[in-house]
């Protein structure tokens, strides 16, 4: 929904039929957990105004071939992608800590 602002912790935990998202404008954060160990999940598309991204939020999404972060993102959290086996390419933010 248009209104959705953040995605909790472990919303979508081991979905094993996601395979792609794109989130909707006005989306600003991402919990812990919320889409790890999606395996199928191949495409991700985030939103410009997307400020932070919990700590293993995309971790074990082995399908995860690449990321492109807005230029809005300030924070990225430990493991947030972590053994993402196929994520070859990931394009980072310039003001991003």
């Amino acid at each position: 929904p248009c209104s959705l602002v953040s995605i909790g912790r472990g919303a979508s935990w081991g979905c094993s039929s996601l395979v792609d998202i794109t989130f909707p404008a006005g989306l600003t954060s991402i919990g812990e957990y919320a889409f790890a160990c999606c395996s199928a999940l191949s495409s991700v598309t985030f939103p410009a105004g997307l400020t932070s991204i919990g700590d293993s939020a995309f971790a074990k999404c082995s399908s995860l071939g690449s990321v492109t972060f807005p230029a809005t993102l300030t924070s990225i959290g430990w493991r947030a992608f972590a053994d993402c086996s196929s994520l070859s390419s990931v394009t980072f933010p310039a003001g991003l800590t």
